[in-house]
């Protein structure tokens, strides 16, 4: 019997921050200077990676690690922007995935108890959360961090996971995780915790279509 539901970020509760920054067709960097799409997105991949699993001890050590971020970006590229534009236009780029708050507190107020589980960082995760609003339906001891245990979703460890199942207080089998990415939902069910794929990129259609899955399983 499925007790608590553990939540991705990036691509479930809100909009990947850096793909739409960097990638978005329209209005993205890559879009506004030129940049070849795929080279930006090979690059900032690997940049995401040097700080997905890195802790800030304080609020000048997390605002360290977020003009660095930009600085290795601006290194790379060489554009006409400075750390404080692409800081600046960060916010605007943080935009929760529509109807999925409503659904959370749906959840919660089924009784059923919530996780966060993300790969994340410690400059964009605050925004997220705020945006969000996850204050009020998720504690944070049930909120599992990439930068706080020191290893992504695909550590071949399962720490994610295991922490994530601890901060449940249930058994793996009795939870099940919501994410957008196929490799997390293979690597979660290698460790025994049943998986749930969100459709990315299906703007409000995703709660929709997970609102009914849950319904089907009886959660809501």
């Amino acid at each position: 019997m499925i007790e608590s539901i553990v939540f991705d970020i990036g691509g479930v509760l809100a909009y990947d921050v850096w793909e739409y920054l960097l990638l978005d067709e329209q209005r993205g960097v890559a879009a506004k200077y030129d940049l070849d799409r795929d080279v930006v997105f090979k690059f900032a991949r690997e940049l995401w990676l040097q700080f997905e699993c890195r802790p800030a001890h304080s609020t000048a050590e997390r605002e360290s690690y977020e003009r660095e971020y930009w600085a290795s970006f601006l290194e790379r590229f060489k554009i006409n922007l400075t750390i404080e534009d692409l800081i600046a236009r960060t916010d605007e780029f943080i935009r929760p995935v529509e109807g999925m708050r409503e659904l959370l507190a749906q959840l919660k107020a089924r009784g059923h108890t919530l996780v966060i589980c993300s790969d994340n960082n410690e400059f964009w995760f605050p925004r997220q959360a705020k945006k969000i609003g996850l204050d009020g339906l998720i504690d944070q001891n049930r909120i599992i961090l990439s930068q706080h245990i020191g290893a992504s979703k695909l550590s071949p460890n399962f720490e994610m996971f295991n922490a994530a199942v601890k901060a449940a207080g249930v058994d793996k089998t009795d939870c099940v995780l919501i994410d957008d990415r196929t490799k997390n939902i293979a690597r979660a069910m290698q460790f025994g915790l049943p998986s749930i794929l969100f459709p990315a990129h299906a703007d409000h259609y995703g709660a929709e279509y997970l609102r009914k899955l849950f319904e089907k399983m009886e959660l809501l």
